[in-house]
């Protein structure tokens, strides 16, 4: 995370495009406003997804139109280009950007220039372009869905966005962000703090949707915590569905809940009382479950 985060610094002051990758989720538009922030360009930040748009609109959304362009073009449309001015301009989902597309937006970062659709006229570009992805970009040439010269002429300044499981160490400051906001984006008070536990089990989660995902089950507890009167997130109110927390099986694989019983020992430090809690059952089946520890770990018995 240090490396990328010295490459931001690094690549900030210039005009030199940049490519973000990194899984979906994990981060690449942070990234990219924390790059716009220190490059101190006069503009504003902006964001426009080139994979959610079909490759005959794409170059409309990009360069905007004179009337007369298409059939139904009766006003002059500004397109993406123009409308970021001498801010940033993010180019998110560039993987799914058709090819044809590529090799136009290859020329407005090589030459600087542009032609909105139907018209001859040559206009300069004045935002600085930075392009996300979610494979690193010679992962994606090799699949043949990234034009090489953009890989070539571009690819000097790319960052590296880490999966959120590669820095778990960040996750309670991420979860202490996100809990300011939940009464923002809910439109609802709820509890203010989150217990240590339910923080180490959102440290230890496996979040396949990133940073998009440790928000969404945050907000997910914060709502079940206030449904339930509580004034603090604990265990209880995770989502189980999602995996974040296993629970004890009364009539299940010994197995199973002795590796249960163990990781809530683990969370709480080893206090039985307390992990018998965060369970829902007693100190006594508590016990029972990590009696037969020695038979699970000699498979000869």
């Amino acid at each position: 995370m240090m490396d990328a985060i010295n490459r931001a610094n690094a690549f900030a002051p210039a005009a030199t495009p940049v490519i973000l990758y990194g899984e979906s989720g994990s981060g690449k538009t942070f990234f990219a406003e924390y790059i716009h922030d220190l490059s101190q360009r006069s503009g504003g930040f902006h964001a426009f997804s080139v994979g959610t748009v079909a490759p005959q609109l794409a170059l409309d959304e990009l360069f905007g139109h004179v009337p007369g362009a298409y059939t139904d073009a009766r006003k002059m449309r500004t397109g993406r280009i123009a409308a970021a001015g001498g801010g940033t301009l993010l180019l998110d989902d560039v993987q799914n950007l058709d090819l044809g597309v590529q090799k136009q937006l290859l020329q407005v970062l090589d030459r600087a220039t542009y032609s909105p659709v139907g018209s001859d006229r040559v206009l300069a570009v004045a935002c600085r372009i930075i392009l996300a992805m979610t494979e690193s970009p010679d992962e994606l040439m090799k699949k043949g869905v990234l034009l090489k010269d953009l890989r070539y002429r571009f690819g000097a300044c790319a960052i590296r966005i880490p999966p959120l499981r590669e820095r778990r160490v960040e996750i309670p400051l991420l979860v202490c962000r996100a809990l300011e906001r939940c009464p923002q984006l809910t439109r609802v008070d709820g509890p203010v703090r989150i217990s240590e536990q339910a923080l180490s089990l959102l440290v230890n989660g496996d979040y396949e949707g990133n940073i998009r995902e440790l928000s969404a089950v945050l907000e997910h507890a914060y709502l079940v915590a206030r449904a339930n009167g509580a004034h603090e997130i604990g265990p209880e109110h995770m989502p189980a569905e999602l995996g974040f927390f296993p629970r004890y099986q009364r009539h299940g694989d010994p197995r199973a809940n002795l590796l249960v019983v163990e990781n809530s020992l683990r969370i709480t430090r080893g206090n039985a009382k307390a992990a018998a809690r965060l369970l829902g059952i007693s100190r006594n089946a508590l016990n029972a479950a990590r009696s037969p520890r020695k038979a699970v770990q000699d498979p000869s018995t």
